[in-house]
C-alpha cells in the first residue's frame, strides 16, 4: 500500500482521506495495482476522492471481469495440425558470430551490404546501364545509372542537393538540382543507404534527375494456405517491471486455452505465438531502473516468463527473439536467448531472424532501427509503427545509419532484407499497428506494458494489451484487445 501511495505522490496526485480509503479497498479485493495506477495518473485533476476511485474501479471491473468462461466445448482446430516452422538458420547471427572488431570486420560488413543491394538495384529491368564509378568519366553526357553507398550530404549555395557517395571502385559527388523531381527526396535519403540514381556525367560531378531504391515489388500476392490456422504475434511483454500489465497478460493466456468470451473460435485456430523481444525488464537497461522494478533478479525475471509459457497450450509453438531489454548483447545482430535463462519448451532465435512458418517467410525483427527511421524522416512518427517499418522495406535495411543504432560489425551484414517476407513482424516501441504493404504484412506487436515514467516524459502514449493474429486460410490480421481503453478496433 505504501508503495502504491508513493506512485500517486510521485506522479503529482493527492489522495483525499476518503480516496486513500476507498484505494485501500480496492487493493485488498485484488483489483490490478498497475491497472489501477495508469488510470489514476491519467486524471487531469490533483486531488484524487473515493468517487474518483470508486468510478475507475467500476471501469475496470467491466474491463476484467469477463476474463474467465467456464465451457467445457472449447476443441481447438490447432490441436490437430503438426507444427510446419523451419529457421533459416544462415541469416541468424546465433552461433554464428566471427567478429573481432577489427578493421577487416568493418571492411567485410559493409563491402557486404553493399553487394546485396547493388545486386538488388543492378536487377532492376531498364534500358539505361549501370556503370561502375570509376568508369564514369569515359561515358559523358551518356544517360546512365550508378548505385552508391552515401557518405555525405550537403546543399550548394544554389540549394541544390550534394550527395557524396562511393562504390567498391571509388567515389563521386552527386549532384540532384532543385528543379527535378528526385530533388523531392531530399529529406529521406540517410548516410550509408545504398541507393540508385540515374543522370548524366559531367567532367567533375554525376547529374542525377532521378532516385531508386531496392523496394518491394508491386507484383507480391499474399499468401495463404489451405489449412485454417493462425498466428499471434506479441513483443515487448517485460516480465518484472512495475508497469507490466501481469492481469492483461494472463488473460490472453485464458483466451489461447479457450477461456475468454469473445473470438473463441479464432484462439482455437492459433497454431504459433511469435514473439518480438523483450520479454523481461532486464536489469541495468537504464540509469535508476532498479527503482521500477518489482522482479529485481534477472533470474527470477525469466523463471516468471517460464512460468507463463507454460500456461500457454502445448499444441502450440512459441518462437522468441530477444530485444535490447533481454539479457544478450544489446549490440545488433543479438543471439537467441541462453538456455540456462529461458527453460520452458520454446524456439529460440536471433535478432533479426528469418523464418518459414506454414510456408510463410517471417522476417522477426526487434525494432532499434525504428528509432532512427523516427528520428531521420521528417513526418515519421511512433504513433504510425508501420511507416517505419516500410522505410525499411523501401531501402530492404533495417538499421541503414551506422552509428546511430548499436550494430556489431560481422562478416556480413544481418540486417540487410535480403528477400522480400510475407510477413515483417516488430517491436520495440509499444505502439500497435498493422497495414498489408505491397503484399507484405506490416505488424507491430505493441506491449503488455502500461505506461512509463520515462514514456510520461516524451509523451508518449502505448497501446497495450492487443495482440494480431493472422489467418492463414484467409490472409486476415485480426486486432484482438485485451484491455478497454485502447484506440484500436476490436478485430
Amino acid at each position: 500500500m505504501n508503495e502504491v501511495i508513493k506512485e500517486v505522490l510521485l506522479s503529482g496526485k493527492r489522495l483525499t482521506p476518503d480516496g486513500l480509503d476507498a484505494l485501500e479497498d480496492a487493493l485488498q479485493n485484488g483489483l490490478d495495482t498497475q491497472l489501477l495506477l495508469t488510470r489514476i495518473k491519467k486524471l487531469d485533476h490533483v486531488f484524487i476522492s473515493r468517487e474518483d476511485i470508486d468510478q475507475i474501479v467500476s471501469e475496470l471491473e467491466k474491463t476484467l471481469s469477463p476474463v474467465v468462461v467456464k465451457r467445457s466445448d472449447f476443441h481447438p482446430i490447432a490441436k490437430d495440425y503438426s507444427p510446419n516452422l523451419r529457421i533459416l538458420k544462415e541469416h541468424d547471427i546465433t552461433n554464428n558470430s566471427r567478429t573481432t572488431g577489427s578493421v577487416e570486420n568493418f571492411v567485410h560488413y559493409f563491402r557486404d551490404r553493399f553487394n546485396k543491394i547493388y545486386n538488388m538495384l543492378k536487377s532492376r529491368p531498364s534500358d539505361v546501364s549501370v556503370i561502375d564509378i570509376k568508369y564514369l568519366k569515359k561515358h559523358r553526357g551518356e544517360r546512365l545509372r550508378v548505385i552508391g553507398m552515401i557518405n555525405e550530404i550537403s546543399y550548394s549555395k544554389k540549394g541544390n542537393l550534394l550527395v557524396r557517395c562511393e562504390d567498391l571502385s571509388d567515389e563521386v559527388l552527386v549532384v540532384i538540382p532543385k528543379n527535378t523531381n528526385a530533388y523531392g527526396l531530399r529529406d529521406t535519403l540517410l548516410e550509408d543507404e545504398v541507393v540508385m540514381f540515374e543522370g548524366k556525367m559531367t567532367e567533375r560531378m554525376f547529374i542525377a534527375d532521378e532516385i531508386i531504391r531496392p523496394e518491394t515489388p508491386l507484383n507480391k500476392e499474399v499468401k495463404k494456405i489451405e489449412d485454417d490456422l493462425a498466428i499471434a504475434y506479441i513483443s515487448d511483454i517485460h516480465i518484472g517491471s512495475d508497469m507490466f500489465l501481469e492481469e492483461v497478460f494472463k488473460k490472453f493466456i485464458l483466451w489461447l486455452n479457450g477461456k475468454g468470451d469473445k473470438h473463441r473460435e479464432l484462439a482455437g485456430k492459433v497454431k504459433y505465438l511469435v514473439i518480438a523481444g523483450d520479454v523481461v525488464d532486464g536489469i541495468g537497461v537504464y540509469p535508476e531502473q532498479e527503482d521500477e522494478l518489482t522482479i529485481k533478479d534477472i533470474f527470477k525475471q525469466y523463471e516468471a516468463f517460464d512460468e507463463f509459457m507454460e500456461d500457454i497450450p502445448d499444441y502450440i509453438t512459441i518462437i522468441v527473439s530477444p530485444g535490447n531489454h533481454d539479457a544478450v548483447r544489446r549490440a545488433e545482430p543479438q543471439p537467441a536467448l541462453p538456455q540456462d535463462l529461458v527453460k520452458s519448451n520454446v524456439i529460440r532465435v536471433g535478432n533479426p531472424s528469418w523464418l518459414e512458418i506454414e510456408g510463410l517467410l517471417h522476417l522477426i525483427y526487434h525494432g532499434r532501427g525504428l528509432d532512427i527511421m523516427a528520428s531521420s524522416i521528417p513526418g515519421l512518427t511512433y504513433t504510425k509503427p508501420t511507416q517505419l517499418m516500410k522505410e525499411m522495406l523501401i531501402r530492404r535495411h533495417l538499421s541503414p545509419t551506422y552509428g546511430k543504432n548499436l550494430i556489431i560489425p560481422e562478416e556480413q551484414d544481418y540486417l540487410v532484407i535480403h528477400e522480400v517476407p510475407d510477413v515483417f513482424h516488430s517491436g520495440h516501441i509499444h505502439t500497435n499497428g498493422y497495414e498489408l504493404y505491397r503484399g507484405v504484412h506490416l505488424i507491430n506487436s505493441g506491449t503488455f506494458q502500461g505506461q512509463t515514467s520515462y514514456q510520461v516524459k516524451l509523451g508518449h502514449v502505448p497501446t497495450p494489451g492487443i495482440v494480431p493474429v493472422l489467418e492463414l486460410k484467409t490472409g486476415l490480421v485480426h486486432q484482438v484487445k485485451f484491455v478497454q481503453d485502447n484506440p484500436l478496433p476490436e478485430t
